[in-house]
């Protein structure tokens, strides 16, 4: 059974012998290069940076090659690359607004930034007093809490994380937000 895809009008979707409409592997190269563009335009909508948004494309194929290769039936791949594309665009959102709260504006530069010998002692002792008080803060979560926070941190989803502890998609989300509040607090709190 050779598979080949078909534009109809607006929608790229694949077309079977048998005409059953499910996506296979075979497809994935052909509407990667049909769809590219459309999903660039959907992404950079949301993100404004182009960088970001060909990650989120190609984050969106990888999981549309390990779903097709699993086993997953996907009758209409351009709504499912578009759906998970929007998913990950809105995470990616989210971690940005998550992060620029928990940390103070501008300190973040100074965690993310080694100290090298042309920064100044000022900058080097700034840098270190926040790294001091981050890590304070995130000891007082609990282990859940701080794992969850971290994995969040390093840019995993809420599924991501709800597989890896065993929690539903919404105790997942409940406990990155509840943590992230409290880091917040705490943070603030031992900075003074």
């Amino acid at each position: 059974m050779e598979s080949k895809l078909r534009e109809e009008p607006g929608n790229l979707l694949p077309a079977t012998e048998d005409c059953s409409g499910v996506f296979a592997l075979e497809d994935v190269a052909p509407f990667y290069a049909a769809r590219r563009r459309n999903l660039m335009g959907q992404a950079f909508a949301m993100v404004r940076n182009h960088a970001v948004a060909e990650d989120l494309i190609q984050d969106a194929f990888a999981r549309l090659v390990v779903e097709v290769r699993g086993g997953s039936t996907i009758r209409s791949a351009v709504k499912w690359t578009s759906t998970v594309l929007r998913n990950l665009a809105l995470n990616h959102l989210e971690h940005g607004k998550v992060v620029s709260r928990t940390v103070e504006p501008g300190s973040h530069l100074q965690i993310d930034s080694v100290p090298d010998s042309t920064a100044s002692a000022e900058d080097s002792w700034l840098a270190e007093e926040t790294r001091k008080h981050l890590q304070e803060a995130l000891s007082q979560l609990g282990p859940l809490e701080r794992e969850c926070t971290l994995m969040f941190a390093e840019g995993y989803s809420y599924k991501e994380i709800a597989i890896e502890w065993q929690l539903t998609h919404g105790a997942a989300v409940d406990v990155v937000r509840r943590s992230l509040r409290k880091l917040r607090k705490q943070f603030a709190a031992t900075r003074g």
